[in-house]
């Protein structure tokens, strides 16, 4: 055993994944969740289709043109700063991961009454660990994404327009250091919160 109550607070983080997925659903909501892997599905297709794999940049854009979600991302991208979605994903994540810690240790400690941290965490689950899973891993990497991409870097916006892509220097680094611990906390979150999702 790691700690005393170890036990108790990953029941308590699978309780919370695995509620409902043994209940019965309604109508309603198997509708939801078909909707959800459909989108998911289109998601995973837009990324294995990429022409990083071999296919044709016709094809790729195409497959691109029928996922909703990189439509929408691509839409919100053109309007607002594209910093600005690197700071929503960094919000996004930071919130799940210290909402998943309180929950834990409101689990560890009895204190099961407190609901709003539960449903907190279901929803967030429910949309940054399966719908937006892929825009905020690549909303995350803006800091360093300059290094295979022709996007504008960070060091450009720090430094002034023309500079050029260094992440790993000072003052970049302070930036994408935190940056790189947080995608690599999210993406084993996600990982085990799917994991619990379907267990059932």
């Amino acid at each position: 055993m790691l700690f005393p109550g170890f036990d108790v607070i990953l029941f308590g983080i699978f309780f919370v994944m695995t509620e409902g997925a043994v209940q019965e659903i309604g109508a309603w909501e198997e509708r939801k969740i078909i909707t959800l892997l459909f989108i998911d599905v289109l998601q995973v297709v837009r990324v294995i289709t990429s022409a990083s794999y071999g296919w044709s940049a016709t094809t790729s854009q195409a497959v691109r043109n029928c996922d909703i979600v990189y439509i929408f991302t691509r839409l919100v991208s053109s309007v607002i700063p594209r910093y600005s979605l690197f700071i929503l994903a960094f919000i996004l994540v930071s919130v799940t991961l210290l909402d998943t810690i309180y929950v834990a240790k409101l689990f560890a400690a009895g204190e099961v009454k407190k609901m709003w941290p539960v449903k907190l965490l279901r929803k967030v689950v429910s949309i940054v660990v399966t719908i937006l899973f892929s825009s905020i891993i690549k909303w995350l990497l803006i800091p360093i994404d300059c290094l295979v991409s022709n996007e504008a870097s960070l060091s450009a916006e720090i430094h002034g327009p023309g500079s050029p892509c260094t992440p790993w220097a000072l003052p970049d680094i302070i930036v994408t250091l935190p940056t790189l611990f947080l995608i690599t906390s999210y993406i084993t979150f996600a990982i085990v919160a799917s994991r619990l999702s379907f267990a059932a």
